[in-house]
């Protein structure tokens, strides 16, 4: 309301009306995830995550102090793509755009369907209500008149778009849930798909059923299209086939389109009826040859869980997929190359994806309760394929004689550069060319290793055989990776447990607490000849993390590397410790405090940030976590600075 109040004839301040509408977002944000579930968090988790070009982050950001700092390539990735965020308030199933780019309609979990304005999401009408169960399918008639919906309830209903009122009687035929609805391209006919695994064609206008059910899927059916023509309708189904009928009378217009290894959820026509395209709970995306149905390309792969919903560019050039991994991809149709994305933030199954008549933007549906824009003519493209596939296969990090530089070795062969800088961590393929690194040897110039029973270990002596130190216990599984210090005073091991402790031989005790964050075992660990920093590496969770010392209190020498001059947390700080990530992406203590809250994209167990590691190189981009003192927990009062 306040927005509408600024939008009215008369001088109006335009930043003032850019703050309403981000404060909107921001807030409609909050509300719609978990992170609502308490109050001091709108402060603690949704600022720090806020977009940066947002004027709320930009505005408020400067009046705190202690909050989570998440810096690096994998944050500006997220930001970058998403143009906007709308809250519906209930999980959307179906989206669709207007013929004119004006509008967009939503099908929704409440049983309602919405018609919303396409450039900023406010609603142009009431809730459209009728149906009596989910709505799964809306479509605009190719005049932008008529708004159809498929619902749960067995229906089907057909709206004025102008006024949300219901033109026809519901057209009522089949005997389970209507999945998806499409217009015919003359607007005269509508297709629906229902999981009694039947086909029915309607009339547009008064609601007439045309053509008894047909079909012969033998399973249910996800997705109906139109061909451009009108000649043909395609359908998708469970039972991991596409099959093309004849519009005038229901035949086979050919054999059935077989590839899939599940369900089929989705199917789209090109602009100019040649091919279709297809996605499917078996991850992948297919396009389809109509004349024969040979498939005119290999599989679009990418997507790490079930593809729900695939929309074809108006300009035939790209596909838009949306999956239950909660992203949204672009691709070339002609070689499955990804263009765009793949674009984060979604914290629920994505449903539906939509392009823009004019191609530029995307827009998807979740069940998070929201409708995101994605810039698509200028949208992120994705990692250089080396940096991603080196870092899936990454077996183990080294160190030159310097405390700026690491090297991570890869099964490709490959071995990258990470230099640390005030800016943060910049990549590259080293210099070096490919470097062989030999077995790990338990050992320095003056101490070796004795692994002991109870996932334990004793440091001797070279000379004499004399124990150092130990036993030193802390892991609760088998050590498989260790490194000294230049000096020999500090010992790093890493282990099945996917913990790293760093030990004091001089004190002959863990320093700090075991470092976590790993999501499985910890193969390579490395010591900066300073001993301000471990890096190490898993290769199953994919990333190579690097860890801050000085907030387990190592003391050290002020070294040359500005970043490294940071200290904090000098001794053992019991918010820190113990940080465990529940499904839902609050973040604990070992008091289950509820420090912060992370969304589902970074919340993956190899991505979120844990206490003490200060960057986190992953496949998708570098997080950097701004080494400061925090206030979490019951601290979290004294993060806002009043005037």
């Amino acid at each position: 309301k306040a927005k509408q109040w600024l939008n009215q004839p008369g001088p109006t301040s335009p930043e003032l009306v850019i703050l309403v509408e981000d404060a909107r977002n921001f807030v409609a944000s909050f509300a719609s995830s978990p992170v609502a579930q308490s109050t001091p968090h709108i402060y603690i988790s949704s600022l720090p995550l806020c977009p940066r070009s947002s004027s709320v982050y930009q505005n408020y950001w400067k009046r705190t102090r202690g909050l989570l700092e998440l810096k690096g390539s994998l944050i500006e990735r997220r930001e970058a793509a998403a143009l906007a965020t709308w809250n519906i308030g209930s999980p959307v199933l179906s989206i669709a755009y207007s013929p004119d780019g004006g509008k967009v309609a939503a099908g929704c979990d409440d049983h309602t369907v919405r018609i919303l304005n396409a450039h900023d999401g406010t609603p142009l009408l009431d809730p459209l209500q009728g149906h009596t169960d989910w709505v799964r399918s809306v479509a605009f008639s190719p005049n932008g008149k008529l708004v159809a919906s498929g619902s749960d309830d067995h229906a089907v209903r057909v709206w004025n778009a102008y006024t949300g009122a219901p033109t026809t009687d519901p057209l009522k035929g089949h005997e389970k849930r209507v999945a998806s609805i499409s217009f015919s391209p003359n607007g005269m006919q509508i297709v629906s798909g229902s999981w009694d695994h039947t086909i029915c064609i309607w009339d547009a206008y008064n609601g007439a059923l045309l053509h008894s059910p047909f079909a012969k899927h033998g399973n249910a059916v996800n997705s109906v299209a139109f061909s451009p023509d009108g000649a043909l309708i395609a359908s998708a189904s469970d039972d991991k086939t596409i099959r093309l009928w004849n519009t005038h009378d229901g035949t086979p217009a050919t054999s059935p389109l077989e590839g899939h290894t599940n369900c089929v959820t989705s199917v789209a026509f090109t602009p100019d009826g040649s091919q279709l395209v297809s996605g499917s709970n078996d991850y992948t995306i297919r396009v389809w040859n109509t004349s024969d149905g040979s498939l005119a390309t290999t599989p679009f792969q990418g997507h790490t869980y079930y593809v729900t919903s695939v929309a074809v560019s108006p300009d035939g050039t790209k596909v838009t997929s949306g999956s239950g991994d909660c992203t949204v991809r672009v691709w070339n149709i002609d070689d499955g190359s990804l263009v765009a994305g793949p674009f984060v933030g979604h914290t629920g199954w994505i449903y539906s994806v939509a392009f823009s008549p004019d191609s530029t933007r995307v827009i998807s549906g979740s069940f998070d309760q929201t409708i995101r824009v994605w810039n698509v003519r200028d949208g992120l493209l994705p990692l250089p394929v080396p940096f991603e596939d080196h870092i899936k296969r990454v077996h183990s990090v080294s160190l030159p004689d310097n405390n700026t530089r690491i090297l991570s070795h890869s099964r490709d062969s490959s071995t990258w550069a990470w230099d640390i800088t005030p800016e943060g961590i910049v990549p590259s393929i080293s210099d070096q060319g490919l470097v062989i690194i030999p077995p790990q040897v338990h050992s320095s110039e003056s101490h070796s290793l004795t692994f002991i029973p109870n996932h334990c270990i004793e440091v001797h002596s070279k000379t004499d055989d004399s124990l150092v130190a130990g036993p030193l216990c802390g892991h609760t599984n088998k050590i498989i990776s260790s490194a000294f210090s230049a000096d020999s005073r500090y010992l790093v091991t890493g282990s099945e447990d996917c913990t790293i402790c760093v030990w004091d031989l001089n004190k002959a005790e863990l320093v700090g607490v075991p470092f976590r964050g790993h999501g499985y075992h910890v193969i390579s660990v490395a010591l900066f000849p300073d001993a301000s920093r471990v890096v190490s590496c898993s290769i199953f969770d994919k990333t190579i993390r690097i860890w801050n010392t000085h907030c387990a209190m190592i003391p050290t020498p002020a070294p040359p590397n500005p970043l490294a001059k940071q200290s904090f947390h000098r001794s053992p700080d019991p918010i820190l410790k113990g940080w465990e990530i529940r499904r839902n992406g609050w973040v604990i203590n070992s008091s289950s405090a509820m420090l912060f809250w992370i969304p589902s994209d970074l919340a993956s167990i190899d991505v979120w940030p844990s206490p003490h590691a200060e960057f986190i190189i992953t496949k998708n981009g570098i997080l950097q976590i701004v080494q400061k003192e925090l206030y979490l927990g019951d601290r979290w009062s004294r993060c806002y600075v009043s005037d």
